[in-house]
């Protein structure tokens, strides 16, 4: 018999030693934000992929699109370490930068046709500063049928809390909602036409934002539950998921992001 007490309840449960057990619970030894060991070695790319490219021994592909600038690069650090989709991104004043690693999918399938996704992640940067006028670290991905670009964010290189000013296209707050710990304020923008997109079109497409309002730099996020909120409120990602990876994007500046450990995974 166990007295669980909280919130002025009590509640009993009575079992057997045979029938009750602890609920389960992450290992402390993978908890990511236990996870700060420098990783080493891996595989340098430093030219735009021109799309999704696969990452051998791995369920991941890589993204890296560059505008500008030089010296840009991103490092993969292999299957075998740092939960198998740690890379470490740099920068030289570009126009954008994005750099991100993940899963691929492309197969004419809602989310819903999907296992929720969650990411495990611990990373350091470049300071405040170093990515000039606006930058997003999260998840990030596209849908088509409708063409959507959208973000969860849970930290950037900038000071204060993005807003729609850091956004462009008329960012309008749709919503918020609270997971993984904190709340995320929830923005809907138009990109213009001739802004071009994955399919290489210049039609103008809605962007969908989660933005935590308390940054951090390792934890979970429950990626689904993200979509689902969209979905509640009226923003539809569209029948085609095409990817959802961990993102470094950066305006400018010269900087750099750092993961010593990224791992997605899928479950009921």
């Amino acid at each position: 018999m166990h007295n669980l007490r909280g919130m002025g309840i009590v509640l009993v449960l009575c079992c057997s030693a045979a029938a009750c057990t602890a609920p389960k619970q992450r290992e402390p030894e993978m908890y990511p934000c236990t996870q700060d060991t420098q990783l080493t070695g891996g595989t340098e790319y430093t030219s735009n992929s021109g799309g999704n490219r696969p990452l051998p021994g791995s369920p991941y592909g890589y993204e890296m699109w560059s505008a500008g600038g030089n010296n840009n690069k991103l490092k993969w650090y292999g299957p075998e370490q740092g939960g198998g989709a740690a890379f470490r991104a740099e920068w030289n004043n570009p126009n954008d930068f994005l750099g991100r690693v993940g899963y691929f999918w492309n197969q004419n399938k809602p989310y819903t046709a999907y296992q929720d996704v969650y990411c495990d992640f611990n990373f350091t940067r470049s300071a405040n500063g170093t990515a000039g006028n606006y930058s997003y670290i999260g998840i990030y991905g596209w849908s088509k049928n409708p063409m959507i670009e959208w973000y969860i964010v849970d930290d950037w290189y900038g000071n204060g809390i993005i807003g729609p000013s850091n956004m462009g296209g008329g960012a309008v707050q749709k919503g918020e909602f609270t997971v993984d710990g904190a709340t995320y304020v929830i923005y809907q923008a138009t990109r213009p036409a001739g802004s071009g997109n994955i399919q290489g079109s210049k039609d103008p497409f809605s962007q969908f934002f989660s933005i935590r309002q308390t940054r951090r730099q390792c934890g979970t996020i429950s990626v689904t539950e993200h979509f689902r909120e969209w979905d509640r409120i009226g923003m539809k990602l569209g029948s085609n998921m095409y990817e959802a990876k961990f993102l470094v994007e950066a305006g400018g500046g010269s900087g750099w992001f750092d993961a010593s450990y990224l791992r997605f995974y899928q479950e009921e």
